[in-house]
């Protein structure tokens, strides 16, 4: 799979959308545009010449140019972005940024003569690696070869510095390829990826990853200043792809500035110093163009959301595993969602404590590497959001660790969830570690933190908790707390507080090696029924629908009417639907139906799975989904719930 249907995916919405339906975050007078161009053709030169992808055509670039100018926008240099950032000299009405990726020679024969013709300033970055050999040999491209004249001189590189017009980044030295990613080939982006041996059959460690990055951005530095040209103080990512942690390693190698494929308006008043790029296609008319240009076009629609177990997929037969892989990803494809969350760890006896997990890690036995694989697929092949679905604190690391503590018995419950302490500094150091460890092993989009993130009205009794309660004010007992009702009160707030801190700690830690695909992580927590039912039930699970709201990206409720039980399902639904939406808004509430009735075994009729999509719909919920999916059986029916349950009509797919 080429890394272009990963990074294009974005623009693939701009093409489907109606532009009559769009909204706009209108732009500040502080803002700015980047558009990111690649390669140019001329075709009155050669006329019967198929476009690439990537590439665009000598007068479709004029156009661009043309409209630009007709209204009113002013392309800028970065370096007047960093006098804006200053406070020196503030940026001009509808600012916009041009900048060209890969060192192609149309630049030098196609786009420069262009951009003196208007006085346009732009960014280009280079590839280092293609810049080496002679101008009769040829360049390793990706799985080709092309002749080393299709790339930039050094002495155009040299002539279109010294214009005044031009500033040249880095696009790294030699990490724009596909690195081996995993036991299963996959390639994925050099510069954000663990590169995987298949001989040694392991990965290379975080040291000997920042080491090749680190001395592959240096140089590229280095063999710019030795060509006398200007030392990068950018660092633009191949395929869009990039974590925090390379953004470190960057700055490290003398490139502050990093350049994404990001969608979305920049900021000078931003603190960060990565900057969003919109990715220009021959495709791209004049009118999607003016729609990025304006401001930031607002795409989101109701998420269809399929929550996929990995417990299904793995099979000890390596034959089974890969064809069951292969099933799911059909089917999610044949389903037109854009959303899946991947359950991560595994859990084969069913409750709900990750035992094992499926990526590498340094706590937890790997039942099988399969996340980063499965997810890699999802991503580039069913064109799905895919979110990695992970414990909280529903570890079992064995003995040696603090575990979440009943007061009645003073040992973890026999009927919950058995919970690591998220008071205990040791446990809290284990699960951060593993969280660093999905982010640095895989890639993904969001987390969904599951439902195991509970405290009862009687835990955590565990020396490490005490300590905390008495940090709060709380005294040194949980039987004397739950006898005084403002102190219930205040330790129940205190506890849904803490564990919602803790959440966002994970997410930073899987957040630095994030390299999903340019698009920020996103976070979504399941809550369960009574919490959002009965405000009281804060005290039996420290779980507060507000607080929620406000923390997470989604707030998903696990609407299962048949675990409550409810004795009318459907009206129970319309009701949690309703007290849900006055408190979350729309876009940021899912429900997740049940599709198994875990009481008796039995799989939900589709027919009546469509009827509760139907009710909750209807009261005003947009955003849902089910859980399990049982794509080896195809239950439930894709051919019957597809028609209703997809949402790739509403955007223009077919």
């Amino acid at each position: 799979m080429k890394f272009w249907l990963w990074i294009f995916f974005s623009l693939f919405f701009f093409t489907t959308a109606s532009a009559e339906t769009l909204t706009y975050t209108e732009r500040n007078s502080d803002s700015y545009v980047a558009l990111c161009y690649h390669d140019f053709i001329d075709v009155s030169l050669t006329p019967n010449m198929r476009i690439p992808s990537g590439t665009l055509t000598r007068d479709r670039l004029v156009e661009h140019f043309n409209w630009i100018k007709q209204e009113g926008y002013n392309p800028v240099s970065f370096q007047q972005i960093i006098d804006a950032k200053a406070s020196k000299k503030p940026l001009p009405e509808k600012a916009v940024l041009l900048t060209f990726d890969d060192g192609y020679e149309s630049f030098y024969s196609t786009v420069y003569p262009l951009l003196k013709l208007y006085n346009y300033p732009a960014v280009f970055a280079l590839v280092g690696k293609w810049l080496v050999p002679d101008e009769d040999q040829e360049v390793k491209y990706g799985k080709i070869m092309l002749s080393r004249k299709r790339f930039l001189s050094w002495a155009h590189i040299k002539e279109l510095e010294q214009s005044g017009l031009v500033e040249f980044a880095s696009h790294t030295f030699n990490s724009h390829y596909g690195i081996n990613a995993n036991p299963y080939g996959n390639e994925q982006p050099a510069a954000t990826t663990p590169f995987f041996n298949p001989k040694t059959k392991d990965y290379e460690t975080l040291k000997q990853y920042d080491q090749r990055n680190l001395s592959d951005f240096k140089q590229s530095r280095d063999q710019m200043v030795s060509h006398n040209v200007r030392a990068p103080r950018i660092m633009v990512w191949p395929y869009g792809a990039y974590s925090q942690h390379a953004i470190d390693i960057a700055a490290q190698a003398g490139m502050p500035y990093t350049f994404s494929l990001d969608d979305g308006v920049n900021s000078i008043k931003a603190s960060g110093h990565n900057i969003k790029r919109y990715l220009i296609e021959q495709e791209m008319t004049l009118e999607l163009l003016d729609e990025l240009l304006r401001g930031e076009p607002d795409y989101t629609r109701p998420k269809r959301i399929v929550h996929v177990d990995l417990d299904y997929v793995y099979d000890p037969d390596p034959v089974v595993m890969n064809r069951n892989m292969d099933i799911l990803v059909s089917r999610i494809n044949d389903f037109g969602i854009d959303t899946v969350y991947l359950q991560a760890f595994a859990d084969p006896d069913g409750d709900g404590v990750a035992d094992a997990m499926y990526f590498q890690n340094r706590h937890l036995p790997v039942r099988a590497d399969i996340f980063n694989r499965v997810s890699w697929q999802l991503l580039t092949r069913a064109n799905v959001t895919v979110y990695a679905g992970m414990p909280v604190i529903g570890f079992d690391l064995g003995k040696g660790y603090d575990y979440v503590i009943d007061s009645r018995s003073n040992q973890p419950a026999a009927d919950r969830y058995l919970r690591l302490s998220p008071f205990s500094a040791k446990s809290r150091k284990a699960i951060k570690e593993i969280y660093e460890d999905l982010g640095f092993y895989s890639k993904f989009q969001g987390i969904l933190f599951h439902d195991d993130a509970f405290l009862t009205d009687y835990e955590d009794a565990s020396p490490a908790a005490i300590k905390q309660y008495q940090e709060w004010g709380l005294g040194d007992s949980v039987d004397a707390i739950r006898h005084d009702p403002a102190k219930m009160t205040a330790w129940a707030k205190h506890k849904t507080r803490y564990l919602v801190d803790f959440t966002m700690e994970l997410a930073n830690s899987s957040r630095l090696f994030h390299s999903g695909d340019g698009i920020a992580l996103q976070l979504a927590r399941n809550i369960y029924a009574p919490s959002v039912l009965n405000p009281k039930s804060e005290e039996w699970f420290a779980q507060n629908l507000t607080a929620f709201s406000k923390a997470y990206d989604y707030t998903a409720v696990m609407a299962t009417p048949y675990m409550e039980p409810a004795k009318e399902p459907h009206k129970w639904l319309e009701s949690i639907a309703k007290v849900a939406l006055k408190t979350v808004p729309n876009d940021k509430l899912v429900f997740e139906l049940q599709a198994k009735n875990w009481e008796n075994g039995q799989d939900i009729p589709v027919e009546e799975l469509i009827k509760q999509m139907d009710i909750i719909d209807k009261a005003g919920v947009k955003n849902y989904g089910y859980y399990p999916d049982d794509f080896i059986r195809g239950v439930p029916d894709l051919n019957v719930i597809r028609p209703v349950f997809s949402n790739r009509e509403t955007i223009g797919f077919n």
